[in-house]
């Protein structure tokens, strides 16, 4: 679990939902870029990744992030948010270089 203080550790840039889409999947990927799960028999894959891509079809760069997170089974009879039942990936802290604007 990579723990968050809304108030201190997000920078004050990110206004956005898209901004701020973009920097956990940064966040996820810096800390955990090497830690793959099972997604179906017989396929892996790693829990985050994020990458620009160069998109010659619009000329273009795009952000590219793919996170695969696990969920509580308490989701299926649980009346909370969808969001409340995502496991953490691992016990490691935010950098400091994604608090700072």
């Amino acid at each position: 679990m990579t723990a968050i203080n809304i108030a201190t550790d997000i920078p004050s840039q990110i206004d956005t939902v898209e901004k701020l889409a973009a920097w956990c999947g940064m966040v996820l990927f810096a800390n955990n870029s090497t830690i793959s799960v099972i997604e179906g028999p017989g396929y892996t894959e790693r829990v985050a990744q994020c990458n620009s891509y160069w998109v010659a079809a619009d000329a273009k760069t795009r952000l590219i992030v793919r996170l695969s997170l696990e969920v509580s089974p308490n989701a299926l009879s649980g009346g909370d948010k969808p969001w409340t039942y995502i496991q953490p990936i691992a016990n490691t802290a935010l950098p400091a270089s994604f608090k700072a604007n």
